[in-house]
């Protein structure tokens, strides 16, 4: 059967997620019924690059699944489809691969970014973290730079989440004051269940000067998930890079809440 990618953005703070939930609003529900409905099939599988977690967001997620025959799959199939999806989800859009690829495991890379800001703004309700302090941004960059690597990040993992292994080889952790607030960028090869919330929160109490630069460092070393403390909000939260060997890298998100 004919496989194909789709890319898409959301805006999840209707959602419980991206994964399909009995009784609960979920983005792959949305988008397996616009399919079924637009293809004229009695079952679609979407197959997402990854979870998300309730309430957080993705300017750049890609999904794949299966056509089961040779119709026309063009640009017009991405603006019928966004014209059945609710406005919080948007297609950019799809791409015809090789049916051995596959969203979740084919990505080599991911990213996510997290987004403060500190003065009151109403068009960033739900889609950014309010925090007033300012945050001392070297400091947090100096604590940031322990996690550059391939090492055991169980510290940032969920209890009681269900994975093989803790180990995450980390490429970047930076942060950057952008106008009224802060932006903070990681990318990784995969991500552990809540992680990249935990770390957001560990950084947040060091930029306020409640832990030293150094408490990274010993978070990280302590394989326990108590020791990062709370997890930053999910409002913050979007997914935004997900690196493929057969699809281009784009030079930049669609992301349009940050302004860096």
């Amino acid at each position: 059967m004919p496989r194909y990618f789709l890319e898409l953005a959301y805006n999840g703070t209707a959602y419980k997620g991206w994964q399909w939930q009995p009784k609960a609003p979920s983005v792959q529900a949305e988008l397996e019924r616009s399919l079924r409905f637009l293809l004229r099939l009695e079952k679609v599988n979407a197959i997402g690059c990854g979870r998300t977690d309730t309430g957080v967001h993705a300017s750049r997620y890609y999904v794949h699944f299966d056509v089961p025959d040779e119709r026309e799959m063009d640009e017009r199939t991405v603006q019928r489809l966004n014209s059945i999806l609710p406005p919080d989800i948007a297609i950019h859009q799809l791409i015809p691969v090789a049916d051995d690829a596959h969203a979740r495991f084919s990505a080599t890379e991911r990213g996510y970014a997290y987004r403060i800001h500190r003065a009151k703004d109403p068009f960033l309700m739900d889609r950014s973290h309010p925090l007033k302090p300012e945050l001392n941004v070297h400091a947090m960059n100096e604590a940031c730079r322990v996690l550059i690597g391939k090492q055991d990040f169980s510290s940032f993992c969920k209890a009681g989440s269900d994975v093989k292994t803790t180990i995450c080889d980390v490429r970047e952790a930076h942060w950057t004051q952008i106008p009224n607030g802060y932006l903070f960028r990681i990318k990784a090869d995969r991500f552990l269940r809540n992680m990249v919330r935990a770390i957001v929160g560990t950084s947040v109490r060091i930029g306020k000067g409640l832990q030293p630069v150094e408490h990274m460092a010993t978070v990280l070393q302590a394989h326990d998930r108590h020791a990062a403390g709370r997890a930053a909000a999910a409002c913050g939260l979007y997914l935004e890079h997900v690196v493929y060997p057969f699809i281009p890298v784009p030079e930049k998100a669609w992301n349009t809440a940050f302004t860096t």
